[in-house]
């Protein structure tokens, strides 16, 4: 499908208003009505990247999304280093904020977020719908798959962040995105101009990311907390690093399923957000197939 039969509209999302979190306002979204399923963005964007998922979700249920401490255009404090963990303490008191508890739905860098918020706030969480989560699941020094398809992605990712580090940041975000949505060079340009422009907008963060504190893997034990319905989605065309992060979070909840997107990669939430808007009403509101336009 060309993404110019998909339906983006960025313009149309409702603005955010700020919603204070222990005396820091996170800029928040909130469209329709029903049951909440709330958005958290991956690395290299905002809120706004889920301007192709905002209509068809609120169609059905209640739409919020966030951004998240240090991305975006927000004026954010700067007492609090770029960090996972801390990322992780702002959702878990965002939820605790929060007069109801909500689905959580979530992309790459937000899953570790959000499978560790799950487990250590599980009255409020309703389900977990994660795209390719992307985390520690292993110690650096483990040896496997998994480490050697990391090798192999971010000698990928290399170039973009030597950009990066020389002063281009648009380059080097451009870069990063072709490696990591498996796109051939040039393939940015591909996207949808809303797309580009979220992610243009937060390539101040690329190298906060890359020099962030080493995250926590996740414990057997706090996998065991997760007890919510979760739903796993990965991209058929995806890394090896994605995949096999998506079966490990799959075969670790009890409550999991795993399900395989046709025909994307890691940029699925981008590219076809008609298909993540399907996969997670399903899920959450067993709303049935080709029924979420309507």
């Amino acid at each position: 499908m060309s993404q110019n039969l998909i339906d983006v509209d960025l313009a149309g999302m409702p603005a955010p208003h700020p919603m204070d979190v222990k005396g820091t306002d996170f800029p928040l979204v909130v469209a329709g009505n029903g049951e909440p399923i709330l958005f958290v963005h991956g690395a290299w964007a905002d809120h706004r990247i889920w301007c192709g998922l905002w209509k068809p979700i609120s169609r059905h249920a209640k739409f919020l999304a966030y951004t998240q401490r240090h991305f975006g255009n927000w004026n954010w404090p700067d007492e609090k280093p770029y960090a996972r963990r801390i990322h992780t303490e702002d959702l878990i008191n965002l939820l605790e904020v929060l007069e109801y508890p909500v689905h959580l739905a979530g992309w790459s860098y937000a899953g570790g977020i959000l499978l560790r918020a799950a487990a250590t706030s599980p009255n409020k969480v309703l389900s977990l719908n994660i795209f390719e989560p992307s985390y520690e699941c292993e110690p650096p020094t483990e040896k496997g798959p998994l480490k050697e398809a990391r090798e192999v992605a971010w000698k990928g990712l290399e170039p973009a962040y030597a950009l990066a580090e020389d002063g281009d940041l648009k380059a080097g975000m451009r870069s990063g995105l072709e490696a990591v949505y498996s796109m051939s060079s040039g393939g940015f340009f591909d996207l949808h101009p809303d797309f580009q422009k979220v992610h243009l907008d937060n390539c101040h963060t690329m190298l906060p990311d890359l020099h962030a504190e080493q995250a926590k893997p996740l414990s057997a034990k706090e996998f065991a907390q997760i007890t919510c319905p979760t739903l796993i989605m990965l991209g058929e065309n995806s890394l090896d690093q994605y995949r096999l992060m998506a079966e490990h979070t799959g075969a670790s909840i009890d409550t999991a399923k795993l399900q395989v997107v046709d025909g994307v990669s890691h940029g699925a939430p981008v590219t076809r957000p008609d298909l993540l808007a399907e996969a997670i009403t399903q899920f959450v509101l067993n709303i049935p197939t080709g029924t979420i336009g309507d």
